[in-house]
């Protein structure tokens, strides 16, 4: 479970567990070939929201965050593959001169990950794995469209769920972005209170 939180190799534990590196390998691939084909957690942790979790996420949305129609924050952060292969590198070494790999996701206030996409390479930006997403995709053909419903937002009806996303992302009608440079004191505090409840994807 360590190498799995930490994303440490095997044998940074041996002193303290008094495993062996092929030991921990082998219970990490026992693990995870118990996790993948369980249908009971698969049905709990890997689904699709519905519309009642969809009605759930906004009402406490509205209720913490004070934001009306509001799925989740949506980011992608890189983690470090220190083990990746010499002839790939190229491949998922971006900007930062380390090997990574994408994690895109959509976290709740729960911190609950409604969406996750792993394995795109560390040379990709959040644009390029937007693009390749089936978040994005479920967007196109109009799979996501079945969890939108009407709410309120100063009277006025919308029915499109709306994702708190940062300012690189495509300005589409369901991302609310900050405000990169605010001239006035309403979108002054507007960028700060869409920055500071967007942390909850890089808390989770």
């Amino acid at each position: 479970m360590k190498m799995l939180c930490y994303g440490v190799s095997g044998n940074a534990f041996v002193d303290y567990f008094q495993m062996g590196e092929t030991t921990t390998r082998k219970c990490i691939l026992f693990l995870t070939k118990g996790i993948v084909p369980c249908r009971a957690l698969a049905n709990q942790y890997l689904r699709r929201p519905t519309k009642s979790d969809a009605r759930n996420i906004v009402e406490m949305h509205q209720r913490v965050h004070k934001i009306p129609g509001m799925m989740g924050s949506l980011d992608v952060t890189k983690v470090h593959w220190k083990r990746c292969p010499t002839a790939w590198k190229g491949q998922f070494q971006g900007r930062e001169k380390v090997t990574s790999i994408g994690l895109e996701a959509i976290v709740d206030n729960n911190l609950w990950f409604w969406h996750a996409a792993f394995g795109f390479p560390g040379t990709l930006n959040n644009i390029n794995i937007w693009e390749r997403s089936s978040l994005y995709e479920s967007m196109i053909d109009g799979r996501h469209d079945e969890l939108d419903f009407e709410f309120l937002v100063d009277g006025e009806v919308f029915d499109k769920l709306i994702y708190l996303v940062d300012g690189i992302y495509p300005p589409l009608t369901r991302f609310l972005s900050s405000k990169s440079d605010p001239h006035t004191k309403l979108a002054y505090s507007f960028a700060q209170d869409q920055e500071a409840h967007q942390k909850d994807v890089e808390r989770g």
